[in-house]
């Protein structure tokens, strides 16, 4: 005959499936608790804000993912020029003397001209670059973030810079503080434009 296996003779014993009901409930409490402690302690993860502007005639693109140093990929928003970054402050790898480093740094790219990208067709040219703006966080334990903002000239300049301004209220509904990175006509483009403006009489 037909040997019935051990999982078919415990469920035929009286109670066993009123006892294992009992057990997966009392475990889906214990993780509904756990959800909702996780959820009042407030541990979200840490993020910033940038967004990204133009103070010039041409369109600016962010470079992604961007070079990243204990940080998460930053995340784009669907409807705004602007990234949500997030330093990985649980990773303790990134801590030195109890002290977490970390950084995240985009270039900015200016469509100039704006078909820079696709012409000519054979051999694109390239848009030119302003420059990188760079976040860099460092967070001792027990105490909260230090954020700051740096910018750096492009490898080839082409006329732009990038100019960072903040930390200001974020206004993203997430994020603990917001820097704006702009791009501007570089100084030395500035001056040949007024110069080329002077009349010489």
């Amino acid at each position: 005959r037909v040997r019935p296996s051990s999982a078919s003779q415990l469920r035929s014993r009286p109670g066993f499936v009123e006892r294992r009901m009992a057990r997966i409930s009392g475990f889906a409490r214990f993780l509904g608790l756990a959800a909702v402690a996780t959820i009042a302690s407030g541990d979200a993860p840490y993020s910033i804000q940038l967004h990204w502007d133009s103070a010039v005639d041409a369109k600016v693109g962010i470079v992604l993912p961007g070079i990243l140093s204990c940080f998460e990929l930053p995340t784009p928003s669907v409807t705004s020029d602007n990234l949500l970054l997030k330093p990985s402050l649980a990773r303790r790898g990134c801590y030195s003397d109890k002290t977490y480093h970390g950084g995240d740094t985009h270039g900015l790219t200016v469509y100039d001209p704006p078909h820079c990208e696709s012409w000519p067709p054979l051999k694109p040219k390239g848009c030119p670059s302003a420059g990188k703006v760079s976040i860099r966080v460092t967070k001792e334990d027990g105490k909260d973030p230090v954020v700051q903002c740096s910018t750096s000239p492009a490898a080839f300049p082409a006329g732009y810079s990038v100019k960072c301004m903040g930390p200001e209220a974020a206004d993203d509904g997430k994020s603990a503080m917001k820097f704006t990175a702009t791009v501007v006509k570089s100084a030395a483009a500035t001056l040949e434009i007024a110069a080329d403006s002077t009349l010489v009489v």
